[in-house]
């Protein structure tokens, strides 16, 4: 497997009834195309529909979309390695972790030796139940506490039948001891998938898919613009979300870029682009952020004529001009 582009893993974490069994149910009705290799710790709490199932085993149940559900036994590491075996192999893993359990434990078994590289871990997501979180006891708040902050991305579920008080306690609570925590309330456990799984296309020259990133590599790379970019304030999910992108002609600086990466706004939910530096002029960079999770890797291709950068950010939480002034000091000096 040397060489290849490791299968990206979204993990689904979240303290019990959370919610997160509904949302990993919503992906499964609606893949998208995507196949699918799912982890859980129990089949029955799924409840796939019956229509979906064509073929169930000893741990595995097979859907008629392609994906492939596998139950958590004694050991993660071998289940992921199991499930990566498949032919067809899935494109992207699923892993829902147990209400009880901690992401990073999770992250841990993606990244383990044994894998070879095969998997990198893609987004954590963690689900909160704001309107029943001050009901835990002290030992499960501070449990809940511990997987938000193992998290990319804290989805504030239940928001619909969460009180005002309900509402600002768990903020309270979560951005206490981590001030940069990225908050998404959600009703019914509803993410959009540009936020789950970064955005469809980036043109031109648009990555792979499913292009993988390093937790090693802490840097965005983003170009200056062109006198023509775009911040756009079009709204693809009602009115929740702005989607945002930008184009540089010009080479970026790395150096800056890795600086200006470190300083990316607390209200990006998600980032993708095509870049192209200014020290290496041949070569094709892939830029994926989602949450603090952010990564830089050289990629198979040509280089691109532009930096290409789209983002995904909930409506009012971006300054739009001051990211592009960000961004615009990454360029290149001439």
């Amino acid at each position: 497997m040397t060489g290849a582009v490791p299968t990206p893993v979204t993990v689904l974490a979240g303290f019990l009834g959370a919610g997160k069994t509904t949302l990993l149910k919503r992906i499964l009705e609606d893949p998208r195309g995507v196949r699918y290799g799912v982890l859980v710790n129990d089949f029955g709490a799924i409840n796939i529909d019956a229509e979906l199932v064509v073929e169930t085993g000893a741990d595995q149940v097979s859907l008629a979309n392609g994906c492939v559900c596998c139950t958590i036994r004694d050991d993660l590491v071998e289940a992921i390695g199991r499930l990566m075996d498949q032919d067809p192999a899935p494109e992207h893993l699923l892993i829902e972790t147990s209400g009880v359990s901690r992401p990073i434990a999770v992250m841990d078994a993606v990244l383990d030796p044994a894998l070879g590289g095969r998997a990198a871990v893609d987004g954590v997501f963690c689900l909160v139940d704001a309107a029943g979180f001050r009901d835990l006891d002290f030992a499960s708040t501070e449990l809940a506490i511990e997987q938000a902050g193992s998290a990319d991305v804290v989805v504030l579920n239940k928001i619909d039948i969460a009180s005002a008080e309900d509402l600002a306690a768990v903020e309270t609570t979560l951005r206490g001891p981590m001030p940069n925590i990225r908050l998404l309330p959600a009703r019914f456990s509803e993410v959009p998938r540009e936020v789950l799984f970064g955005t469809a296309h980036v043109a031109p020259g648009r990555p792979a898919a499913h292009g993988h990133h390093h937790d090693h590599d802490h840097a965005h790379d983003h170009g200056h613009h062109d006198h023509g970019h775009h911040d756009h304030g079009h709204h693809d999910h009602g009115e929740e979300f702005q989607a945002w992108s930008w184009r540089s002609t010009a080479p970026l600086d790395r150096a800056a870029f890795r600086n200006a990466a470190r300083r990316l706004p607390v209200g990006l939910l998600r980032m993708k682009g095509v870049l192209a530096f200014a020290d290496r002029p041949g070569e094709r960079a892939v830029f994926q952020m989602v949450g603090k999770r952010h990564s830089l890797e050289a990629a198979a291709g040509a280089a691109p004529s532009e930096t290409v950068l789209v983002a995904i950010a909930r409506t009012g939480s971006l300054d739009a001009e001051a990211l592009t002034a960000l961004l615009e000091g990454c360029v290149a000096a001439s």
